[in-house]
């Protein structure tokens, strides 16, 4: 099929409530969370950030996560349509193929979104980029990984290795980068906090992959899941999950307070959770699949947030 090609058959609304949806604005908390968390974390040690940096900072975040939306939206129109299985979380936005705004307005909202990123590039290397050089290949390497998720000629989500990148970008990138631009210092002990916002990041990834296999096999996206079939990708992502608070407990190591495995223990418990659901063949399940990636969401945003309360909980 012709991945440039619209639904014609379909009248074209144009609503902003379908603008909206296109956004998929409740998977901008990933992002959001991690960043969060690393200037909260800098805060908590002392940091006299630069607050037009760090504003500017969630601005572009936000319009990376938009442009890989909207251009995710635009190139993976073709299995969101014959996608019949999806959940609330899985299959696209939907906005698309529910023909509530022309398709053609993704890839004009994305390439809006690669033009914001560069005003705010442009101004960042005219206020701030002699006091944080580094901002700008972690800005830069973000925003190539999250246009070319799906966006040639990468297409990253169709090779098998989107499920990492984008856990990597969303979880220890972020996390990373939030507490370089408040502190102007490279803290490598923020890598290890924010592997577990890049694991369940991931999970949620794979786990809004298993609804999808049929009609990502169709058009031949090679999706982990895709790859390994329902079980394999099911346990992959229990794995993740669980891992998640193993990381959390670890990075005690590295000066986190003890009390990180308490503030984390919700992150275990809904775990659990979702492993006993996989366990009793949720992974292949409608439902199942359903609750799980909501699930996700909510353990990845405390995954990342919660290391904030453990860190505030240490401050004399």
């Amino acid at each position: 099929m012709d991945e440039h090609a619209d639904s014609s058959d379909v009248p074209e609304n144009r609503s902003v409530r379908g603008f909206l949806q296109l956004s998929r604005i409740p998977f901008l908390s990933p992002g959001l969370a991690a960043l969060t968390t690393g200037v909260c974390l800098a805060l908590i040690d002392g940091a006299h950030p630069q607050w037009p940096l760090v504003a500017m900072s969630f601005v572009g975040i936000v319009f990376i996560m938009l442009t890989t939306y909207y251009f995710n939206e635009y190139f993976d129109f073709q299995g969101d349509l014959i996608n019949k299985s999806h959940t609330k979380f899985s299959g696209g936005g939907r906005a698309l193929v529910d023909a509530q705004v022309p398709r053609r307005w993704a890839r004009t909202a994305g390439w809006g979104s690669v033009g914001v990123l560069v005003v705010i590039a442009l101004l960042y290397l005219l206020v701030f980029f002699k006091d944080y050089p580094l901002l700008l290949p972690l800005g830069l390497f973000g925003a190539f990984c999250g246009m070319f998720y799906t966006h040639p000629p990468f297409k990253w989500s169709y090779q098998g290795i989107g499920e990492i990148i984008i856990g990597g970008c969303y979880g220890v990138l972020t996390l990373f980068s939030a507490y370089y631009l408040t502190t102007g210092t490279a803290n490598l002990d923020m890598v290890l906090i924010g592997i577990p916002a890049s694991l369940t990041v991931f999970g949620l990834i794979v786990v809004n992959e298993l609804p999808d296999i049929d009609a990502d096999r169709t058009v031949n996206k090679r999706t982990l899941v895709v790859r390994f079939g329902l079980k394999g990708g099911g346990a992959v992502y229990v794995a993740a999950m669980i891992l998640a608070y193993v990381f959390m407990a670890a990075s005690v190591a590295v000066g986190m307070n003890s009390s990180i495995l308490i503030f984390g223990a919700p992150v275990l418990a809904l775990s659990v959770v979702i492993l006993m659901i996989a366990a009793r063949g949720g992974y292949a399940d409608h439902h199942g699949q359903e609750v799980m990636g909501g699930l996700t969401i909510v353990v990845n945003m405390l995954s990342s947030l919660l290391f904030i309360a453990a860190a505030y909980w240490a401050v004399p």
